[in-house]
């Protein structure tokens, strides 16, 4: 079965506690297998500092979490 996609408007820097959350209530209620995927759009960016490249992950979608 297909799952639709749905677009979750948070305060940004509080994604990971809502993704928290969500799989939080999810495993409490009885609709848990209908949870598919929560996702922080994120994407990975190389910074140098200091003559060093230093990888780090930068959120591309500031303040929204995706479910299916």
């Amino acid at each position: 079965m297909s799952k639709n996609w749905y677009v979750i408007h948070t305060y940004s820097g509080f994604e990971q506690k809502v993704k928290t959350s969500l799989e939080e209530q999810f495993e409490r209620s009885e609709s848990r297998e209908n949870l598919g995927e929560i996702v922080i759009p994120t994407e990975e960016v190389v910074e140098v500092r200091k003559g060093k490249k230093k990888i780090s992950s930068r959120k591309f979608f500031s303040g929204y979490v995706l479910i299916s």
